[in-house]
């Protein structure tokens, strides 16, 4: 007998959001703690988190119940997973003898004989199957298991993951439904191919994201469900989806943007800010001269005058010096950086990013005074009494969102990817016991400052740096989070004050960089202004209402002789008037 198929992004999603709603517990208990009390809305929203983490059988995945519900309205009825199990995929549960309570009803086994008293009905009631349920059949889904899976695969590739959007989700659930019935043949006849291969661990496991990736993979290549050389073909895509083949192209990294026809009153596309926030990040480390000292060791480590044996520090060195080839030369960073953010020290094949500079100080400033009013002993204290609207925060916010999202298109998101496997690399070879002992060095920022001292011609601040590169990634990661809310002219708070006000400790495991609350936005800009040294003058002058910049939705792409036309008269080759 087959084993079951297990979604595995579904199990993982599910127990991200239990891990979130219990870390909004701990954070909302501590409030209370704190207080005394909550406000009305929070002990309400408390409440409801204890009852959804409560019913540990009930999927809490806000993706799984609108899909879920969604498919309820055509009447393809499909129960809640188990573990990423889908309900004809659990092993139905044997009811076990058992003696209940003579007030409603006895079960006494004496021998073969059984004798049943009951007024009110039979001892047992046959066990009524949930929903959608359908037959135990392992290794194959009902018809409504097969259109919510490859719905919700659909919706992840399509970052189609929020169903707060409202009209835009349902209309999304709909393209992807309509891609699924397109293509029904193709879906099932994939799946099993892709459950053969397997994960290592020994059982069916899937991912419903990754068996649309396929299917969309082989439709893209006219692939059809009766091919002789279907498996075979399968398997090529699913290399190209994971980015399993070294020769796979650039999109095996799996990002699709969303559709530009479902446009709002500004388009924000989430995938850009993060390809933005990785490419601030490692601009920073840049600053510090970080990928410098490692090509200056690797250059030592050539030259035989590092005193390092076999061992990890070795292994790494002589593999970065192998694969130097495969790497963004110093150069092709650095003009990277200038076409995004506009840093200097670049030439880049397009024009550079001239508003980011002032939009990021305008969105800092005024997230820094909205939070230095929320207080009147703050506001007392202050020399520079200020008012910023919560509007204000959101407008500069959607501003310098909109510039990022612009400037995140084409190679970013491809190199950022690259840049941040290598940053994890360096960071651990710079920690290496081996090598830090080699230059006499607590950590890796000892290392990094002797070497930048010894051989490329001096320290830099590193604090700075690195309080910049932490904190500019919790801004954009928040930019990030927050696209929709800033990216419609809804009335939602942008800021949640309670959640500024709040000083209690943040619960284990609390990873600002990748989700960023109200609070760690704050803290952010506040460490960014203190370690630039930003002074209040120019925070209370920025933070005030300005026009935003003239901002386009993506690139425009022009003719090279009207790009150089517009160029002789002042004008960028994006086609805006250069700042």
């Amino acid at each position: 007998m087959p084993d079951p198929i297990v979604f595995k992004d579904m199990a993982e999603r599910e127990a991200a959001e239990r891990r979130r709603l219990a870390d909004r517990q701990f954070e909302l208990e501590q409030l209370r703690h704190s207080s005394g009390a909550l406000p009305r809305d929070l002990q309400a929203e408390l409440a409801a988190i204890k009852r959804k983490l409560g019913n540990k059988s009930k999927v809490i995945d806000p993706l799984f119940e609108a899909v879920q519900a969604e498919l309820d309205k055509t009447n393809e009825h499909v129960a809640d997973h188990q573990e990423g199990k889908l309900p004809s995929q659990v092993t139905p549960t044997r009811p076990a003898a058992a003696a209940t309570t003579p007030a409603t009803g006895s079960t006494t086994a004496t021998g073969s004989a059984t004798t049943t008293g009951s007024a009110t009905g039979p001892a047992t009631a046959p066990a009524t199957a949930p929903r959608g349920a359908g037959e135990f059949t392992p290794g194959k889904l009902t018809n409504a298991e097969q259109a919510l899976a490859a719905v919700y695969g659909i919706l992840e590739r399509d970052n189609q993951t929020n169903p707060a959007i409202g009209r835009r989700f349902v209309t999304s659930v709909a393209l992807a439904r309509g891609e699924f019935n397109g293509n029904r043949a193709l879906f099932i006849k994939v799946l099993p191919i892709l459950v053969g291969e397997g994960d290592g661990t020994g059982r069916d496991n899937v991912r419903a994201e990754q068996w649309s990736g396929v299917v969309r993979t082989l439709v893209g290549q006219g692939v059809t469900d009766d091919d002789d050389h279907l498996a075979l073909k399968t398997r090529l895509a699913l290399a190209s989806v994971e980015g399993a083949d070294d020769g796979a192209n650039p999109s095996s990294l799996a990002i699709d943007l969303p559709r530009l026809e479902e446009t709002e009153e500004l388009e924000i596309v989430v995938d850009n800010l993060h390809a933005m926030q990785a490419l601030y990040f490692a601009a920073m480390l840049e600053e510090v001269k970080l990928f410098q000292v490692v090509e200056k060791l690797v250059e030592l480590f050539q030259q035989g005058m590092l005193p390092l044996g076999r061992g990890k520090a070795g292994d790494f060195l002589y593999g970065y010096w192998k694969k130097a080839v495969d790497r963004l030369s110093e150069v092709e960073r650095r003009n990277l950086y200038a076409r995004a953010f506009g840093f200097p020290g670049g030439e880049p094949q397009g024009a550079p990013n001239r508003e980011f500079n002032e939009l990021w100080l305008r969105f800092v400033s005024a997230v820094s005074s909205f939070r230095r009013q929320l207080t009147v002993d703050e506001l007392l204290r202050s020399s520079i009494p200020v008012t910023v609207s919560e509007e204000q925060v959101r407008k500069s916010g959607r501003d310098l969102a909109a510039n990022a999202s612009l400037h995140g298109y084409g190679i970013a998101y491809f190199a950022a990817t690259e840049l941040q496997t290598q940053i994890r690399e360096v960071i651990g070879l710079l920690s290496d016991p081996e090598l830090k002992a080699a230059f006499g060095a607590r950590d890796m920022w000892g290392v990094v400052d002797q070497v930048a001292t010894l051989e490329l011609g001096g320290a830099r601040n590193s604090v700075r740096y690195r309080t910049m590169a932490t904190s500019g990634a919790v801004i954009m990661r928040w930019l990030a989070e927050r696209a929709s809310v800033l990216a419609t002219a809804s009335r939602a708070s942008v800021l949640n004050l309670q959640n500024i006000r709040d000083t209690t400790p943040r619960p284990a495991g609390h990873n600002p960089t990748n989700d960023p609350t109200d609070r760690d936005l704050v803290e952010a800009c506040e460490q960014w202004l203190a370690v630039t040294g930003t002074p209040d003058l120019r925070v209370e002058e920025y933070s005030q209402p300005s026009e935003g910049p003239t901002t386009i939705s993506s690139p425009i792409r022009i003719p090279s002789i009207a790009s150089d036309l517009l160029a002789s008269v002042g004008v960028s080759g994006n086609g805006l008037p250069k700042s």
